[in-house]
């Protein structure tokens, strides 16, 4: 938990909801990514060194964590390239053995869930900086695939696996639609920033206005998904679909801020703490019922528009769950 208070606070909030052993699972989990999240975005390293490095992480991961001596020359080689990240994110990388050891005492099945979500996520960061650009549509849900989508399916396969009356099946084809919402709301609220730094994970093709009310639409669209995606969780795990419904709650009410808001680059268009105190009271009561969560969730959303595409087609067109995962880097892969 130290660690998600130095990385993620909004993850800090929200995992705590969840179940003790999810909890531990989740944390864990997010924490891996995140590790090869620094390694990706570090400022100072060559991009070939970190492609070698993520893919040496992705195939650590694949293999289930298991072998200590390449776990040693992958922490190693992590604190070597990222002398550019910031104090949090060097900590957490400093403890990256802490973190796998912890991994590796967790049942296999839970293992193997990790290792082969964060070798999607880790074989995707890698293919991203190898010459991947973002043109269109469908580059905008594969780069959200890769970082997102697939821990919205890595949690879809944790919670199938904690409760085995969840659908599975239809839990895993609204997962990455769940993920790509969670990602495109950070795209959209940090755009302007990343401008500064003549970086887009957006198309250029359009006027900017036109990009950003596109967006708003297809990313509102995920989060209406998102909440089919909690619909599907027993009512009793009240822990498990409140720690989803958290998180897109403030998601829609960041999107509502944005849509409203013509200058972002002089507005913060982070929610406020007094929103936040107040979506997570109301979550509190409404969480149990599927009538009630949608209720709120359409009040939050209301006027933010919205397109809606077929989640089950998203996740055949972008998923690598059920795929040979070692082949992602393959040039003419998906």
């Amino acid at each position: 938990m130290k660690h998600l208070l130095g990385v993620s606070r909004s993850f800090a909030l929200t995992i705590p909801m969840l179940p003790e052993i999810l909890e531990d699972y989740v944390a864990n989990a997010y924490l891996l990514c995140r590790i090869a999240d620094t390694v990706e975005d570090d400022p100072k390293s060559l991009p070939k060194e970190k492609i070698n490095w993520l893919n040496s992480f992705a195939q650590f991961a694949l293999a289930n964590f298991a072998d200590e001596l390449n776990l040693l020359t992958l922490h190693h080689q992590a604190l070597s390239l990222c002398e550019g990240a910031v104090p949090k994110e060097k900590e957490l990388l400093c403890d990256m053995i802490g973190v796998v050891e912890r991994t590796v005492s967790f049942p296999p099945k839970i293992r193997q869930i990790l290792g082969k979500g964060v070798s999607i996520l880790a074989f995707g960061m890698a293919k991203s900086l190898d010459g991947f650009s973002i043109k269109n549509r469908d580059d905008v849900d594969k780069y959200c695939y890769f970082v997102a989508g697939v821990v919205g399916e890595l949690l879809a396969a944790l919670f199938s696996e904690h409760n085995h009356e969840i659908d599975r099946e239809k839990l895993m084809a609204l997962a990455v639609s769940f993920g790509e919402g969670l990602q495109l709301t950070n795209i959209l609220k940090d755009r302007a920033q990343d401008a500064k730094r003549h970086i887009s994970f957006l198309p250029q093709n359009k006027e900017p206005k036109e990009i950003e009310r596109e967006y708003i639409s297809l990313c509102q669209g995920h989060l209406d998904d998102a909440l089919d995606f909690i619909c599907q969780i027993p009512s009793s795990e009240i822990g498990v679909r409140r720690f989803c419904y958290v998180n897109i709650l403030m998601a829609t009410a960041t999107l509502k801020k944005i849509s409203k808001n013509s200058n972002s680059e002089k507005l913060s268009l982070k929610i406020s703490h007094r929103q936040l105190k107040t979506l997570l009271l109301l979550s509190s009561f409404c969480v149990r019922y599927n009538w009630s969560l949608r209720m709120l969730f359409t009040f939050v959303s209301h006027n933010v528009p919205r397109i809606r595409r077929k989640p089950d087609d998203l996740s055949v067109k972008v998923s690598w769950w059920n795929k040979d995962i070692s082949a992602i880097m393959l040039k003419d892969s998906n």
